[in-house]
């Protein structure tokens, strides 16, 4: 019984110092981030701007090479966001490199693994609506459930950021929303399939730039007070 007793203290002993470890390790994780808010802010601006920029060129490239439809709407995009993805790692690493700091910081994890879940359903769905018939597809509710998915991301990435990027979060969802509604209700003759890319363009390219945007002029004028 005693030795029952004993090993059980001495778990418990173990149990708490593996606990104190971790909450130390949090809180310096969360103190770092939030320090390097800022820098945060200065390493958003280009990779929005680059985003958004990548979002209206796809948009405005598919339409005018006719690949347009249920067919070519799920695979393009994707594909899109592949790049997306590998040209914002690139960038995030020469930021990394320029500023003289690791890649795969502890910020950086926390912030990847917050996305990761959200951006890994929008994958999901794309990859599911590939293997539907084409007859079957619905871009139009593809793009809503992208755009809910892309906002609770943003959202989620924001407990480490500046409120800014909660705020760009809700608007993604709102708008994904209501294309949502509108797409299980009817969706208005100016959205169609005819139409969906310049829908990409608008919510992922326009709405980017225009954060990318905000995000350095306030900057610009942050730092020259």
């Amino acid at each position: 019984m005693q030795q029952k007793g004993l090993a059980r203290f001495n778990f418990a002993l173990q149990s708490n110092s593996v606990n104190a470890n971790w909450a130390e390790e949090n809180l310096k994780t969360i103190r770092s981030l939030m320090e390097q808010a800022r820098l945060y802010r200065r390493a958003m601006a280009p990779l929005a701007l680059m985003v958004g920029t990548l979002g209206v060129v796809a948009a405005g490239l598919a339409q005018l090479l006719g690949w347009v439809g249920p067919e070519y709407f799920a695979g393009y995009w994707l594909g899109v966001a592949v790049v997306s993805a590998l040209a914002s790692l690139l960038l995030i690493r020469r930021q990394a490199l320029k500023s003289d700091e690791a890649f795969w910081s502890p910020p950086t994890r926390r912030v990847a693994q917050a996305m990761l879940p959200m951006l890994a359903a929008g994958l999901g769905l794309g990859l599911f609506e590939l293997l539907e018939h084409p007859g079957s597809r619905d871009s139009v509710r593809l793009t809503a459930f992208w755009l809910i998915l892309y906002g609770g991301a943003l959202h989620a990435a924001g407990f480490f950021m500046q409120r800014g990027i909660k705020l760009l979060g809700w608007l993604y969802v709102l708008i994904g929303l209501f294309l949502l509604c509108f797409s299980a209700g009817g969706s208005p003759p100016s959205i169609n399939e005819n139409a969906v890319h310049w829908l990409m363009g608008l919510s992922f390219g326009i709405i980017n730039l225009t954060y990318g945007v905000y995000l350095k002029l306030t900057l610009d004028s942050m730092e020259t007070e």
